[in-house]
């Protein structure tokens, strides 16, 4: 093997470009003859001394390593490019053949098997990368993702260069709204970048970019609108070029050759639900029964459908909610609900409780909410006949307190 080299097609696609060379060795004329002299000896073919060599197959299997981009278990000997296997009719000696492979795994180190007269050799090759117009190459793949607002999403990316000495670049997202914070993340240790460095011989690493999305929309940052924008990976001369305060168009990007990757993110609304009401308490006395408004409100980043309000209240207790279902009620709006609430008659005197929940969705899942407690506290109903003879005897006393001190008074 002469020359592995790996590089990637326009549309992402990586291909090995393999080199083979016939370097078989032979006899000269002497050391022809005296072999075939040999009595009892069968002849050398010769296609020995002509070192030409026929019916080659080679093929490119995993090495079995942990330096697979991907993270799939890595099985050693299994084929991972296409075509699975290339066939060489015939290769003379000094004479070498290029031959090109899609890789099915993105690996670093492949084994190159050829087979040959019955024979296999396999050889464990680390490829080389292909120079490229870019200084170092970043890959993702996950190019689109979708997070709610107030939340963080994540990209995993790939860092790939060409040469394999110390290098030190910097990293950069541009056309990212200010309202969106990001950092780049150390995979292994979680450690916020704003440089990479490369050591020697290493030609490839991981690395994460996460963003913190607002928790309120805007002109800039809409719901269910994507928002495109750049990761770069430049050197210190090339980091000058870019700023943070304008947009970059993609020909821009493109001809800075910088390390460049084009990522979308797509904000989503959250839906939040609130219960309320200005007082969670009422005191009756036994026979009557609670009448309050409660207010349901949207707080959260997104219409709310379908709003079910359903209560738990004790063994015969009757509660009614007018309106039970809100088919829709949109961002920072509410609407009121009437609660009754209707003990039996023959209720104990105590403090009840009737819970009241709500079940509702938001751009099809289900909303989170909280449950309310309503208390309740029953009294018992005033004897009035015994109240009132109770005041009249109170009054009689107090008369004839009176009374008898006018006619004390008199005497």
């Amino acid at each position: 093997m002469r020359e592995a080299v790996k590089y990637q097609a326009a549309d992402g696609r990586r291909f090995v470009r393999l080199t083979v060379e016939n370097l078989t060795p032979t006899f000269d004329d002497s050391q022809f003859k005296l072999l075939n002299n040999f009595e009892g000896a069968d002849p050398i073919p010769e296609e020995l001394r002509r070192r030409d060599i026929r019916d080659i197959f080679i093929s490119l299997k995993d090495s079995g390593r942990a330096d697979t981009a991907t993270a799939e278990q890595a099985v050693r000997g299994t084929t991972i490019a296409l075509p699975y296997e290339v066939h060489i009719p015939s290769l003379g000696y000094g004479d070498s053949k290029t031959l090109q492979f899609q890789l099915l795994r993105d690996v670093n180190t492949v084994v190159v098997a050829s087979a040959y007269k019955g024979q296999t050799q396999e050889i464990d090759i680390h490829l080389q990368q292909a120079e490229t117009t870019n200084v170092v190459g970043i890959t993702s793949t996950q190019a689109s993702q979708e997070a709610d607002l107030a939340s963080q999403a994540t990209f995993d990316l790939r860092l790939e260069r060409s040469s394999v000495d110390v290098r030190q670049f910097q990293l950069r997202v541009v056309n990212l709204p200010k309202q969106i914070a990001y950092s780049f993340l150390d995979p292994s240790t979680q450690a916020r970048l704003s440089q990479v460095s490369f050591q020697a011989g290493v030609n490839a690493q991981p690395l994460g970019l996460r963003l913190f999305l607002p928790e309120r929309s805007d002109d800039q940052v809409r719901i269910d609108q994507p928002l495109e924008f750049w990761a770069l990976v430049m050197t210190d001369a090339q980091a000058d070029a870019f700023r943070a305060d304008r947009l970059y168009t993609a020909s821009e990007i493109q001809a800075s050759r910088v390390g460049q990757v084009r990522l979308a993110i797509m904000p989503r609304g959250v839906g939040k639900i609130e219960v309320s009401a200005p007082s969670l308490f009422s005191e009756i006395q036994t026979g009557e029964s609670v009448q309050t408004t409660m207010v349901l409100r949207n707080t959260g980043t997104r219409r709310i459908d379908n709003t079910k309000l359903s209560t738990d209240a004790p063994l015969n207790w009757r509660v009614e909610v007018t309106p039970n279902i809100v088919p829709a009620l949109e961002i920072n709006r509410e609407t009121p609900i009437q609660l009754r609430i209707v003990p039996p008659a023959d209720v104990p005197v105590g403090d009840y409780e009737v819970r009241v929940k709500s079940e509702s969705y938001a751009y099809n899942r289900q909303v989170p909410s909280e449950d309310k407690i309503y208390r309740v506290s029953v009294k018992a109903r005033a004897n009035l006949w015994a109240t009132l003879g109770l005041v009249a005897a109170l009054a009689a006393l107090i008369l004839g307190i009176i009374y008898g001190g006018m006619k004390l008074t008199r005497r």
